[in-house]
């Protein structure tokens, strides 16, 4: 997710960067590997910005994803104000039209479905350009881009509010990025911060998984593994429903919503879009070429979208098998189709996905999700109460809370991002570059 809202994959601006986009030596790419014309013609190559007040957005080379990412954003901080209105604060109960925004849990999968493939992405051209993974310079990055923010976010948190003897006795686990193998995850400082955990222990496993490519003599081979590696995910999540049910469904969530070894499909998924891109991008964006093969690959996603928003309309009555499906291996599915989409697809989707403003508030997207959930606790919680004692429409105060929490989320997002994301990025170009 870090990734996905983040700058993790920035313009070339050194020799080893531009060289990634020569064509792979290590990872033999097939003969059509260069990248669409479509997907191309957005990308600014641009330096850090200079002003104290500019922002230091984001890569463009894929500008769609930046709408996904806002879309994403816009989800997840709608779900969350409906999980603690109604879940934790007794807010919005009488109101089953709001309660259906919490199928609406998808959008977290998007991002680790991004992050997987802008990672990818950029360990692909490491490897192409040096025939090497350069792991070094690989974490040296990331650390100075994910870690400081969510370091001072933890940290100011820990001081600003009391803590719990829970909260103590296990701050430590957040601070190493582990909080979300513990049992009592919801009592945790930064209980969101779990999506975070999951990427960085994934990406402990990056310098393996690319040296498991790396032997694979071709790119369908590489494909194959990755698709199995996809579906390890599902049959341990299988396996555990089945060994230890019955489960209520909180129990089930907290067994498998959160774990690394049970959601790394999707960023499996991400990783394996950006092999077929790099290997296959111009042949697949000249077959999408024709309106019925973007059908064909439209109407499975919508199908993923439908099952997930209303699995009993396809007879599906074992809501918790449904879930076991649902939360990594049927997301993952419909993003599959649905980022290519994006990607190489023209029209006007594209072309209002790929609108700058997106770009500008993608780039401030972690910022949103490390501040999000205090500013609803702390601030629309007792404003949507005082509403509530006012018999003040729900239909009102509900989306007055999701624009309220986005807007104040992005305006602390935004002092973050000159406060530390950009200092930590001048000193990320120095030691990394």
């Amino acid at each position: 997710m870090t990734d996905a809202m983040t700058a993790s994959a920035r313009p070339p601006s050194t020799a080893h960067d531009a060289a990634a986009e020569r064509p792979d030596a290590s990872l033999p790419a097939e003969p059509n590997t260069a990248m669409p014309a479509r997907a191309t013609s957005h990308r600014v190559t641009e330096g850090p910005a200079h002003g104290f007040f500019a922002l230091d957005l984001l890569d463009n080379r894929f500008p769609q994803l930046h709408g996904m990412r806002v879309l994403a954003v816009v989800s997840v901080v709608a779900y969350h104000v409906t999980w603690l209105f109604m879940g934790e604060q007794g807010i919005l109960l009488d109101l089953q039209f709001f309660a259906q925004s919490l199928t609406l849990f998808f959008g977290m999968d998007l991002f680790f479905v991004l992050s997987g493939f802008l990672i990818g992405s950029i360990l692909l051209n490491s490897v192409a350009s040096s025939g090497a993974l350069g792991l070094r310079r690989f974490y040296l990055r990331r650390v100075f881009r994910t870690f400081p923010s969510y370091y001072v976010v933890l940290t100011v948190l820990a001081l600003a509010f009391p803590l719990t003897s829970f909260q103590r006795h296990h701050l430590a686990w957040e601070y190493v990025y582990g909080a979300n193998f513990l049992q009592l995850l919801h009592q945790t400082v930064m209980y969101w911060g779990w999506s975070l955990d999951v990427e960085e222990q994934f990406y402990l496993f990056v310098p393996l998984l690319f040296m498991v490519l790396q032997r694979l003599r071709s790119n369908r081979a590489r494909i194959v593994f990755l698709s199995a590696l996809w579906t390890l995910a599902l049959a341990i999540r299988l396996v555990i429903y089945l060994r230890y049910r019955p489960w209520n469904d909180l129990a089930l969530y907290g067994a498998l919503y959160f774990r690394t070894y049970t959601r790394f499909d999707t960023l499996v998924a991400g990783v394996l879009l950006a092999l077929v891109h790099r290997s296959y991008g111009k042949a697949v964006a000249r077959w999408l070429q024709a309106p019925f093969h973007r059908a064909l690959v439209a109407l499975p996603c919508l199908a993923c979208l439908w099952l997930l928003l209303a699995p009993a309309m396809f007879g599906f009555e074992n809501v918790q098998l449904v879930h076991v499906f649902a939360w990594g291996s049927v997301t993952s599915l419909m993003y599959l189709g649905l980022v290519p989409l994006g990607i190489y697809g023209e029209g006007w989707v594209c072309a209002w996905l790929s609108q700058p403003i997106f770009r500008r508030l993608g780039t401030l997207g972690y910022g949103v999700y490390l501040v999000h959930i205090p500013i609803i606790n702390h601030v629309l919680v007792p404003m949507a109460r005082a509403a509530q004692q006012r018999h003040w429409s729900m239909l009102i105060v509900w989306p007055a809370a999701v624009a309220g929490a986005l807007i104040l989320s992005l305006a602390l997002a935004y002092a973050l991002h000159l406060v530390v994301e950009k200092p930590s990025l001048r000193l990320r170009e120095r030691l990394a570059a």
